[in-house]
Formats: structure tokens, C-alpha cells, sequence
């Protein structure tokens, strides 16, 4: 009995051993193959970043010669440096902003359309930044609401006249930029107003 035993459990640790070498000879090939993947994983790797460096190069080179190529032609005066070019106000006082409302006079959209006119008759490109203003009636979020109504309103006049709409911005100030005292009804009435700033 014992004999049988002791074969028994020797059938059994030939047959591991032979399981085992089986094993590592059906994955050493798999090893091998995921070693050599990582690898030109790895080598793929650092010929990006090499690739990506040389990108990065030949952008920051663009940007020096167009920036030579600006430099140059504001010497030459075939170019304006960018900068302030005009300013349309237009205020409750003349164009009746209605108390608490967004929506344009015709007396406002014609002075509008007449900057329109003045600016296809430039024929330059611009930049309009349209800075929505309110009085101090009304609580600070309100007021900041309604001077961007303001402002969207004459962009969309101007968008619909044919200026561009991404050469175009609005912005509101609410109530923190008034140009009169707002303790007196004749100062809130300025600073119901929508300001166009005309830049190159």
C-alpha cells in the first residue's frame, strides 16, 4: 500500500513539473511578443515627442515672421497699429432706453446704420466691443442682465445691417460705470446707454 502511495505521488509531481514546463513554454512565446510590443510602443512614444518638438518649432517660427512681417509693415505705414478708432454712444436721454427695457428707438437704429455706413465706406477690418450700461435703479444682478439685453440688442441691429458677427462683442456693466449722478432722474437717464467701441 505504501508503495502505491509513494507512486502515486510521484505520478503526481512528474505530471506538475510537466504541467509547469508546458506552461512556460506555451507563455514565454506570449512574453516575448508583449516585450517587443512594448518596446515599439516605447520607440513610437519618443518619436512623437520628437515629432511634437519639431511642431512646436516650426509654429513658434510662424509666429516670429508674421509678427517680422507686422513689424515691417507698420514701418512701412501699409498698417495701423491696433488701437482705438471710434466711439457712438447712445443714451436714454437722446434714444429713450425705456426704464427697465432693452429695445432700440428708430431715432437708435438709425444712428446705427449710419456708423454701418461709415464703416463699409472705411472698408478696413474692426473689432466693435458694445458695452451694455444701466442706472442704479433695480438691484446689481438685474442691472447687469439688462445692460447685456442693451448690448445683444444693438448687436443684433448691427449683425442684421451686415457688420460680422465674430468682429463683434458685448459686454455689460450694469450699474458700475455711470457717466452722471444717479441721485438725479436727468443723470439716470444718461446712464441708460449702450457704448459701441470701434477698434483696429
Amino acid at each position: 500500500m505504501k508503495a502505491v502511495g509513494i507512486l502515486v505521488l510521484g505520478t503526481l509531481a512528474l505530471t506538475g513539473c510537466a504541467t509547469k514546463d508546458y506552461v512556460n513554454e506555451s507563455v514565454a512565446p506570449v512574453r516575448s511578443d508583449v516585450q517587443g510590443l512594448n518596446q515599439r510602443v516605447q520607440a513610437q512614444g519618443e518619436g512623437l515627442k520628437s515629432l511634437d518638438g519639431r511642431v512646436s518649432g516650426q509654429e513658434e517660427r510662424i509666429k516670429a515672421l508674421q509678427l517680422e512681417a507686422q513689424a515691417r509693415a507698420l514701418e512701412a505705414g501699409k498698417i495701423r497699429a491696433p488701437g482705438f478708432l471710434m466711439s457712438t454712444v447712445l443714451t436714454d436721454d437722446r434714444f429713450k432706453f425705456k426704464l427697465g427695457h432693452a429695445q432700440l428707438s428708430a431715432e437708435a437704429a438709425a444712428v446705427l446704420d449710419e456708423l454701418v455706413a461709415k464703416l463699409k465706406a472705411d472698408n478696413q477690418p474692426v473689432v466693435l466691443e458694445i458695452q451694455g450700461h444701466t442706472d442704479s435703479t433695480g438691484s446689481a444682478d438685474a442691472n447687469q442682465r439688462l445692460g447685456l439685453a442693451r448690448a445683444e440688442m444693438v448687436r443684433q441691429h448691427l449683425a442684421r445691417a451686415g457688420v460680422p458677427l465674430h468682429r463683434m462683442a458685448t459686454i455689460s456693466y450694469g450699474e458700475s460705470a455711470p457717466m452722471a449722478d444717479n441721485a438725479t432722474a436727468q443723470g439716470r437717464s444718461q446712464n441708460r446707454r449702450v457704448q459701441v467701441v470701434v477698434m483696429r
